[in-house]
C-alpha cells in the first residue's frame, strides 16, 4: 500500500477549494481545475470530456485514472450546484467556504462537493 500523503485535514481543504468555485450549472467556475491539479500532482492521468446535447449547454467533465491493474474502482459525482438564492438567507456566504462550530458552510457542501473532496483525499491516500 502506498504511504498516505494526505491527512484528514486535507479533505476539508479540498472541500473549501471546491466550495469557493461558484460552479452554478452550467458554469464550471474552476472546480474541475481544482480537482485536476490536485489529482495530477499525485500521479493521476486526467482528461477533460465535453458532453454535448442539442439544445442544452455543453457540460465539461473530468475523467481521472491511475494505474492499469485490477480491481477497478469508479467514483462519479458532480461539481455543479443550484443557484444560492437570496444571499440574506444564508448564515455564511454561499461561496466563502467558512468553517464555524465544526461545520464547513457553502453551496454544494453536502451535494456533492463534500463527497468528492472525501473521495479525492481517500484516493490519494490509498490508491
Amino acid at each position: 500500500m502506498k504511504k498516505p500523503v494526505a491527512t484528514p485535514a486535507d479533505s476539508v481543504v479540498i472541500l473549501q477549494d471546491l466550495l469557493r468555485c461558484a460552479s452554478v450549472t452550467p458554469v464550471e467556475a474552476g472546480a474541475l481545475t481544482v480537482l485536476e491539479n490536485l489529482l495530477s500532482a499525485q500521479g493521476f492521468v486526467c482528461q477533460r470530456l465535453i458532453f454535448k446535447e442539442e439544445g442544452t449547454p455543453d457540460v465539461e467533465n473530468l475523467f481521472a485514472r491511475i494505474g492499469t491493474g485490477t480491481p477497478h474502482l469508479c467514483f462519479a459525482g458532480h461539481t455543479d450546484v443550484v443557484p444560492p438564492g437570496r444571499l440574506e438567507d444564508w448564515s455564511h456566504p454561499p461561496f466563502a467556504a467558512e468553517i464555524a462550530d465544526g461545520f464547513v458552510f457553502g453551496r454544494g457542501a453536502t451535494d456533492m462537493k463534500g463527497s468528492i473532496s472525501a473521495f479525492a483525499a481517500a484516493a490519494i491516500d490509498y490508491v
